[in-house]
């Protein structure tokens, strides 16, 4: 059979078939009685309020009983100050109780005996004389609203009465289910018709209930659940069901929920669902587990296959190919292998013979490979392939060069490239050696990096010439930059490390247009000053990027490295425009200097000798003087 008809067979067996008669099936169970399960189970849901509202009563009643027998709290009343031992029992009970959030006692004047706020008048204390002593209400006179709304209950006894004062939220944890099946609520009302679902207290019950419900309350039997009625509100049609604990000054709960979730209730169909459910399913998985093993057997393979020839096996292929679509992706794969195998071997060959390390670093398996030639050059043996292990990560850097090696490894995993980059590494004889570090990144066709392919070359003979050229340098006296002879030397190493940066340089030959002037209008003195100067602004402008040298006379050398990125041009544009600047001369006047500038770069042509280099810069440099002075000319 075709691998494509296998899927098609195999996703409708898994998918579209048993979806379908499940779905007829669960439709048809769910109908036949789903209204009249919905309405017992809001009858039981009634019910099960009666408990949670007699302990909300009783516990408020048993309250008040605790406090008021306390004989201390009694005499505060009767002696009209506050008891220190009152207070701390107030404190004591309310630590015991979480669900009490204010205990007040207030003597017939209206002011606070005992609280947190003793001393001062109750508010509202003649709204709170027309409720009921012992009796459960919630708490519309105060106008606290969403977590602060409070439910209370009250007695007077001696002079005073005392008030404690519930939290709704935890009142209603304690009461109801909140929300039950999604959208089903329970609503708490009390005797004057005040009603809270657990967030807020709202005195106008018929605003969203309508007179069905309101009509209700004051027939309602104790403990008894009333008959499921319906009512229409903003949301459409619903069902609901009421139960009363305490009798005319107890409680009511409500249990209401739309109409439409009565499918929800349908218990009676549940089990014939499942039963189905679950034979449907233990079909499926049968039937996929047999077509899975036919479909993905021969994929198994090629992955086994591409495993084995990543560890080294390159003789690995895959063995006896069918005659459909797999057999000919088995044989496109075994050639595709062939020719990667090949021009693999031919790149080991290459990189073995090489005095430069290759290595990889695949972003996917986070695997880090070298080539065999890194043996002879550093000591690190890796443990594993993972970059955790790699001597990327293990490397021992110059402390010098740490911090910058480690950045730029961090955004070498980012995307970006080490770009020319040289550090210091210690070898297989424990000497810090030099070492350039370029690299490539692939990626994607999304732009994702998926592989980084570097190369690590041995600098360290250039270098460290480079560094005794400098320390052995000879210096021009009145300028303090190198001599001729040092900048020979400078530019000859200069060419060698270019070569292996596979990089640009310039040489720019200046020439002070002029000098002869302040000579012989100033004085000799000046004449100094004036190179000075010139000295000065070259070693600013070449910081970081290169160097520069007294040649001779009112001549210069300015060599500039990676001359690519460190455009010669612009560099050359800062040195005429700085010296155009000026500089205040001890003649007591300021004085610009203009230079004519020539350029030579080198690009790809490593064997140019130094004198033709300065010679080629030097012939730029006379053009700009024949042209006007004061510019710059590339040769």
């Amino acid at each position: 059979m075709k691998v494509k008809t296998m899927i098609m067979v195999a996703a409708i067996c898994f998918a579209i078939i048993p979806m379908v008669v499940y779905g007829i099936l669960t439709n048809y169970l769910v109908g036949q009685d789903a209204d009249a399960m919905f309405r017992n189970e809001l009858r039981s849901m009634a019910q099960n309020q009666t408990t949670s509202l007699h302990t909300l009563i009783d516990g408020s009643k048993a309250d008040l009983e605790t406090l008021s027998a306390f004989p201390e709290l009694r005499a505060a009343c009767t002696d009209g100050y506050p008891q220190a031992k009152a207070q701390d029992f107030i404190v004591r009970f309310m630590g015991d109780n979480p669900s009490i959030s204010d205990i007040v006692v207030v003597d017939d004047k209206g002011n606070i005996v005992h609280g947190k706020d003793a001393g001062s008048m109750f508010e509202n204390f003649d709204k709170y004389g027309e409720y009921k002593n012992d009796v459960l209400y919630f708490d519309d006179v105060s106008g606290t609203t969403g977590s602060n709304a409070k439910m209370f209950i009250k007695r007077k006894f001696e002079t005073c009465t005392m008030f404690v004062f519930y939290d709704i939220v935890t009142v209603a944890r304690f009461a109801e289910n909140t929300v039950f099946y999604g959208q089903g609520r329970i609503v708490v009302v009390d005797s004057r018709l005040n009603y809270s679902g657990g967030s807020n207290v709202n005195n106008n019950l018929a605003n969203r209930y309508t007179n069905t419900v309101t009509d209700r309350i004051g027939s309602l039997t104790e403990g008894t659940p009333t008959e499921v009625f319906e009512y229409n509100d903003n949301s459409g049609r619903n069902l609901g069901c009421m139960i009363n604990v305490g009798g005319a000054d107890g409680l009511t709960a409500i249990v209401n929920c739309p109409a439409n979730r009565g499918g929800t209730f349908s218990t009676s169909a549940l089990t014939p669902i499942v039963a189905v459910a679950a034979l449907l399913s233990v079909f499926s998985i049968v039937v996929v587990i047999f077509v899975s093993k036919a479909v993905t057997s021969p994929l198994r393979k090629i992955e086994e296959t591409l495993d084995k020839i990543r560890r080294g096996d390159h003789e690995a292929r895959i063995g006896t190919v069918s005659t459909n679509e797999y057999g000919q992706m088995s044989r496109a794969f075994n050639n595709l292998v062939d020719e990667i195998v090949v021009s693999e071997d031919r790149y080991r060959t290459i990189s073995d013979m090489s005095d430069n390390i290759i290595f990889e670093w695949n972003f996917k398996t986070n695997e880090v490979m070298f080539s065999n030639n890194f043996n002879k050059k550093f000591s690190y043996r890796a443990p594993s392939d993972h970059f955790g292990d790699s001597f990327l990560l293990k490397a021992k850097i110059h402390p010098d060069d740490a911090d910058r090696y480690r950045a730029d490894l961090d955004a070498l995993e980012k995307g970006s490239n080490f770009e020319r980059n040289e550090y210091r590494i210690k070898n297989i004889y424990g000497d810090f050696i030099w070492v350039l570090m370029r690299t490539a990144t692939l990626k994607d066709k999304d732009g994702k990096p998926l592989k980084v392919v570097g190369v690590m070359v041995d600098i360290d003979r250039a270098k460290k010439s480079e560094q005794q050229l400098t320390e052995r340098a000879s210096y021009d006296a009145l300028t303090e930059l190198y001599n001729r002879e040092t900048i020979e030397s400078q530019i000859d190493n200069e060419i060698s490390l270019s070569e292996m940066r596979k990089s640009e340089m310039a040489v720019l030959f200046i020439d002070v247009d002029d000098f002869k002037h302040y000579n012989d209008n100033y004085s000799h003195a000046t004449g100094d000053q004036v190179l000075k100067f010139v000295a000065k602004t070259l070693r600013d402008v070449t910081d970081g990027i290169g160097f520069a040298g007294r040649y001779g006379g009112d001549e210069f050398i300015v060599m500039v490295r990676n001359a690519e990125t460190n455009a010669p041009a612009q560099v050359a544009q800062n040195i005429i425009d700085k010296l155009d600047a000026g500089f205040d001369a001890d003649v007591g006047e300021h004085l610009g200097v203009s230079v004519s500038i020539g350029i030579a770069v080198i690009k790809d042509d490593y064997n140019t000798r130094v004198e033709y280099l300065i010679g080629k810069a030097d012939d730029a440099m006379y053009s700009v003087k024949k042209s006007g002075k004061s510019n710059y000319a590339f040769i």
